[in-house]
């Protein structure tokens, strides 16, 4: 009886660590998205709820809290506003076309070489 645990026990664990090894290995890769940053946004007020204005439309929009202050975002031309960290990306200007991920509405990375 005990035998027949132990087999029982073996095969499971080698069905989770199956499992486990196609979750690791055929992961969808994140690739990057070629885009043109249409505007920036930043926000006057630091300490406040984060409400941006656009430099070029000057159109205001509620920037969701990050982590990192100040709360800016940037515009793209595939319909995404992405929150990102004001400080890192100052060397990025409207009009640029760049390389993108990103997940969620947060930017991980941009660069201009693909």
């Amino acid at each position: 009886m005990t035998m027949e645990k132990l087999k029982w026990k073996l095969a499971l664990f080698i069905i989770c660590l199956a499992v486990l090894a196609g979750l690791i290995f055929f992961q969808r890769p994140v690739s990057y998205q070629r885009v043109k940053i249409i505007d920036k946004f930043y926000t006057p007020n630091r300490k406040e709820m984060p409400v941006a204005t656009g430099v070029k439309t000057k159109r205001k929009i509620k920037v969701a809290p990050t982590t990192t202050k100040p709360y800016c975002a940037i515009a793209f031309n595939n319909g995404k506003t992405l929150a990102i960290d004001c400080d890192t990306y100052l060397n990025f200007k409207i009009g640029d076309q760049v390389y993108i991920k990103y997940r969620g509405n947060r930017l991980t990375d941009i660069h201009r070489k693909g």
